[in-house]
């Protein structure tokens, strides 16, 4: 969106391509005042006032603040050409923020959706996106606040969410430091130094069930597709990657796992279910930086829209 400039060359117009379903609309002239912004919103519910937009919606416009740029869009990165897109998380009262994932921006598309799924239960988080011009940030445009709230403990990487649902045991979460002990020959007592490690190990158990035997509530077991799942899991748990440990009691750790072991059931009648365990390990502090390193940062999910005249959403 270029506003005082057109594809033309001309001094005066506005030429613009959004969104928005405005077919007879492609010019916006002001005359006879001082204009320090120009805002225009398909969304009529929004109050006739002088105040300023607090940011760019999904079916604004244009929002013009005439910076001396040719950018009116909801990207702008000082009249660069626009390569990459940062999506930011902060604790809702931090000024703190934390990149957690970066993908290319592609003019054919104007949707990028991206699931944040390493996030702790009961946080309230803000997010922002920032436009990237090979190394030159552009404006920060933050959101609303969102609350997190979700039930169970999941084990998360970049391909798979899996959940653990029955027969669930925590196990003893050990804290690991290391430290040597030395005794002096002409001393009483030991010199003890201690060392910076300090990371979390344990064992989780859980007794998978395959959505066939889930659907027959209680009637029988499948006991193919119980071998099939566990399989799968087995799969997943040695798969050598990293993976995010995450509790609904506010756990978010960084974690490998190995060592799976299968316990069937004792009872004659359920001896085609089994219980799988396992041994995690607390492998680094979940930034952005060891996300990438660990191939845990998923792509956006890119789609194209735009809106009608009565602001409903039309998918393309």
């Amino acid at each position: 969106m270029i506003i005082g400039y057109n594809f033309f060359g001309f001094e005066e117009g506005s030429v613009f391509d959004t969104p928005i379903c405005t077919e007879m609309l492609d010019e916006f002239t002001l005359n006879e005042g001082t204009y320090d912004e120009v805002y225009v919103d398909l969304d009529t519910r929004i109050p006739n006032t002088t105040d300023k937009p607090l940011m760019w919606n999904i079916q604004t416009v244009l929002d013009a603040k005439f910076t001396g740029d040719l950018d009116a869009g909801s990207l702008g990165a000082d009249g660069f050409k626009v390569t990459h897109i940062q999506l930011y998380r902060s604790v809702y009262g931090s000024d703190k923020w934390d990149l957690i994932a970066q993908f290319e921006y592609d003019k054919e598309y104007n949707v990028y959706d991206y699931v944040d799924r390493y996030v702790q239960n009961g946080a309230t988080y803000k997010y922002a996106i920032v436009p990237v011009a090979n190394e030159v940030l552009g404006e920060m445009l933050t959101s609303e606040k969102v609350d997190v709230h979700y039930e169970g403990i999941f084990l998360t990487d970049r391909k798979e969410n899996r959940r653990l649902e029955y027969d669930i045991d925590l196990g003893d979460i050990n804290y690991n430091t290391s430290s040597s002990v030395n005794a002096p020959l002409n001393g009483q007592y030991p010199i003890v130094v201690f060392g910076n490690t300090n990371y979390r190990t344990g064992t989780l158990a859980t007794l998978p069930l395959s959505q066939s035997t889930i659907k027959m509530a209680g009637a029988g077991i499948d006991k193919l597709q119980e071998q099939v799942n566990r399989n799968k899991w087995i799969d997943f748990i040695n798969n050598r990657k990293a993976k995010v440990l995450r509790m609904d009691s506010g756990v978010l750790m960084l974690v490998i796992t190995e060592k799976p072991r299968i316990a069937h059931k004792d009872n004659e009648s359920l001896r085609d279910l089994a219980n799988i365990s396992f041994d995690y390990s607390e492998i680094g502090d979940l930034n952005f930086n060891m996300m990438v390193n660990n191939d845990l940062v998923a792509e956006a999910q890119l789609g194209k829209f735009t809106f009608s005249d009565d602001g409903s959403v039309i998918t393309g």
